[in-house]
């Protein structure tokens, strides 16, 4: 079967352009103004002309020409099943510190894609490393001043960046971070910083280097590299974490540029990973040390910032209003102190135990956590049990699936979790888990657990929450008021 072409229409705005046209779901948009749309980028910068032709494939195959006048940059109101509108652009490093080569097999097959697309970098905040980008693609993106780019520069060294990425193109870094500095563009950078590798003499290197594409450097930030326990097994070099002295010693060079950084810009643009203050046992900063948080979804400043909010909250400078849990799964068949009318029935996946509650729960709530973030999270189920008159206990999950050096809570396991939470589900009424450890579109963990799985295995219900202080606030406020409903 031909593959279709054009691009498929998933909805139109209400009161848009394309709805007035009587376009919808089903409909692929095959031509502007006779040419093919390029990607997500070409569209937005065509659309926004005065005057266009659209070629549009209908759902029955008919083809129909709408010749559109309307105001300078008014939105068309399309929206696609494709946010790219392209291919997503493969990545060809073969990095001594993907955590992707670390991965065991069997696991769902999009696990193993490895993008590296300048232009995910713009839709969804991802790192690209330059190296799988053609100059004229460069160019091109440079054009539009999108703006800022997020770059993996890793090491500014050509020799030591080969070695590490294993790209014939990796050496080019900084004569492209220079290009596109010099268009006015701004920059976040990233270094995995790997012991033995790109930390020490090479990260004074590297940090040197990007302090010199100022003003264009917005933020730099090391986050340490993740080892599994599966790096042998799939034939990768040998690479280990950091030690606590040299966490210390990395925030000591940290602090350093911070200060340099200050002096000269206002703004300390340098920032490590809070894992390094956590695995050094040195104190994290407070949260405005982060300035504005430029890279907070790269774990940087997060902890200042849960302990920031949960502190506001709980001296009455913030109010965190009970909100419904991103995700609930209740286990089936079995009853809760929580009970909701009409829940949905819970089918058990085939190599799932169950786990029937045998009691009515009493009110004790477990959070889940990684290793790493337990003291912050068990601190403040201390307070908040005071301050809410709640039950609730904090259960640091150890990650025995990819190893116990992966600490993080991102990358636990269902089958972890569930493993661990057994041993202290007396009297609990249900657990809160955050929603960093579910796909982005779907309530599933790594190992294609779902929560529904999870609650029926368990026998209680199972909550996800955002993965900060305000979500989990919020869903504890939420599970308080169901039980004065109930009462």
């Amino acid at each position: 079967m031909p593959k279709q072409t054009g691009q498929l229409i998933k909805s139109c705005l209400p009161g848009s352009i394309a709805e007035e046209l009587g376009l919808a779901a089903g409909d692929r948009l095959l031509l502007i103004d006779g040419q093919r749309v390029r990607d997500v980028f070409d569209f937005r910068l065509r659309q926004m002309a005065s005057e266009l032709l659209l070629t549009i494939e209908q759902r029955d195959g008919t083809t129909v020409e709408y010749d559109i006048e309307k105001d300078e940059d008014e939105d068309l109101g399309l929206e696609f099943e494709d946010g790219l509108l392209d291919e997503c652009t493969h990545c060809h490093n073969r990095c001594v510190f993907c955590f992707i080569d670390q991965l065991p097999k069997g696991m769902r097959q999009t696990l193993y894609f490895k993008d590296d697309d300048l232009r995910l970098t713009f839709l969804t905040g991802n790192y690209v490393t330059l190296t799988n980008i053609s100059d004229d693609e460069l160019d091109r993106l440079i054009s539009y001043r999108f703006s800022p780019m997020n770059i993996s520069v890793h090491t500014t060294d050509p020799d030591l960046r080969l070695k590490m990425m294993k790209n014939p193109k990796s050496g080019q870094i900084l004569e492209r971070l220079q290009r596109i500095a010099s268009a006015g563009i701004a920059l976040n950078t990233q270094i995995v910083l790997c012991p033995d590798w790109n930390d020490k003499a090479a990260l004074e290197r590297t940090l040197q280097d990007l302090s010199a594409l100022q003003p264009s450097v917005q933020s730099i930030a090391v986050v340490p590299v993740g080892v599994t326990r599966f790096r042998e097994e799939n034939g990768l070099e040998k690479m280990r974490p950091f030690t606590l002295a040299e966490c210390r010693d990395v925030i000591a060079t940290v602090d350093r540029y911070q200060a340099m950084f200050l002096e000269t810009t206002g703004s300390r643009i340098f920032y490590a990973a809070d894992e390094f203050y956590l695995r050094g046992e040195i104190p994290l900063p407070p949260a405005d040390h982060y300035d504005d948080f430029p890279q907070l979804e790269n774990g940087v400043g997060m902890a200042s910032l849960f302990q920031a909010t949960l502190a506001d909250y709980l001296a009455g400078a913030q109010d965190i209003t009970a909100a419904e849990p991103l995700e609930l799964a209740w286990p089936a068949p079995a009853t809760t102190s929580l009970d909701v009318a009409d829940r949905p029935t819970v089918q058990l996946a085939d190599h799932s135990p169950v786990v029937q509650a045998s009691r009515v729960p009493t009110g004790r709530i477990l959070i889940v956590t990684g290793m790493m973030a337990a003291p912050i999270l068990q601190a403040a189920a201390a307070n908040l049990s005071a301050t809410l008159n709640l039950a609730i206990d904090v259960v640091p999950v150890v990650n025995r699936f990819f190893g116990d050096t992966i600490t993080v809570t991102g990358l636990l396991t269902g089958q972890d979790v569930r493993d661990q939470l057994r041993p202290n589900l007396d009297s609990a009424t249900c657990v809160l888990v955050p929603d960093c450890l579910l796909k982005a579109d779907s309530p599933v963990l790594l190992d294609d657990i779902t929560l529904a799985d999870l609650s029926t295995q368990l026998g209680v219900p199972v909550f996800a929450v955002k993965a900060d202080a305000e979500g989990l606030v919020s869903g504890l406020n939420w599970i308080n008021a169901q039980r004065s409903v109930k009462s």
